[in-house]
């Protein structure tokens, strides 16, 4: 009798790194539930579309994460759509560029919203469903590298992953015993809408306004080139699959060999 197709759900799937994710899941041949808010509907379809395109299956479900009763929903929906939930990828989130001096509680009070409450929460309900379900899974996080070392100008969305790493790390001990492991992936400059929109900002607040991003960016890389989506993307394959069943509580740089541990 033939295992039944794994499914994933991946959050903040429309654009960049998530949307990149999806699709290399779908590659792997894992049915995918893709989600997103409702201002990102149409590259949400959009997605489905091409990854329906190449074979696999796909599902959208438009939703705010960071309410409790959609991420519920989310995960119904999966098991409803597709019969199961085996991967989460909690990647939805968003960064801003202020010094600590400008930055407000209403700021910080979003941020944590956004980054860590949406991340809780996803971690939270495929556990329990994964854990109903008795078949194990793979919950995987998004943290970034300023959750290895903080950064100016970038407080809050540094605390923000630091966090992240911190669920990741206890989320890990408590559903081991479940056959779930439990990462995060650590994007160094991965270029996308998001980190080019960043740039232009970081790099007036410091007195580089007339710089490239790109060039500033990829001379504090090894490889001396800065990341794309499917960069990533193959990292969490890598954590989807099988094949890293024995690796569970870390939070690991994709950067470039930008820091290092």
């Amino acid at each position: 009798m033939s295992s039944p197709t794994r499914v994933a759900i991946v959050t903040g799937a429309a654009l960049g790194l998530g949307r990149a994710i999806a699709l290399r899941l779908a590659a792997d041949g894992l049915h995918v539930v893709v989600n997103d808010l409702p201002k990102q509907k149409d590259n949400l379809e959009a997605l489905v579309k091409e990854i329906e395109a190449t074979g696999s299956r796909a599902a959208p479900f438009i939703a705010d994460v960071t309410v409790e009763e959609n991420v519920k929903n989310l995960v119904a929906f999966a098991v409803s759509t597709f019969g199961g939930l085996d991967v989460m990828v909690a990647n939805a989130g968003t960064a801003f560029v202020k010094s600590i001096l400008d930055t407000t509680l209403e700021d910080v009070d979003g941020l944590f919203n956004i980054n860590f409450r949406a991340a809780f929460l996803s971690y939270k309900y495929a556990a329990k469903q994964m854990i109903a379900q008795g078949r194990g899974g793979r919950i995987i996080g998004a943290a970034s590298a300023v959750a290895k070392k903080g950064f100016p100008f970038m407080s809050t969305y540094s605390a923000t992953k630091f966090a992240i790493r911190a669920l990741t790390q206890s989320a890990a001990q408590e559903w081991g015993a479940y056959g779930i492991t439990v990462n995060a992936y650590c994007p160094g400059i991965i270029w996308t809408p998001l980190i080019e929109a960043l740039g232009a900002s970081l790099a007036s607040v410091v007195g580089q306004a007339d710089a490239d991003p790109k060039e500033m960016w990829a001379k504090s890389c090894s490889l001396g080139r800065i990341g794309e989506p499917n960069d990533i993307a193959g990292y969490v394959s890598f954590l989807a699959s099988k094949d890293s069943g024995f690796i569970t509580g870390q939070s690991t740089l994709v950067d470039g060999g930008s820091l290092f541990d």
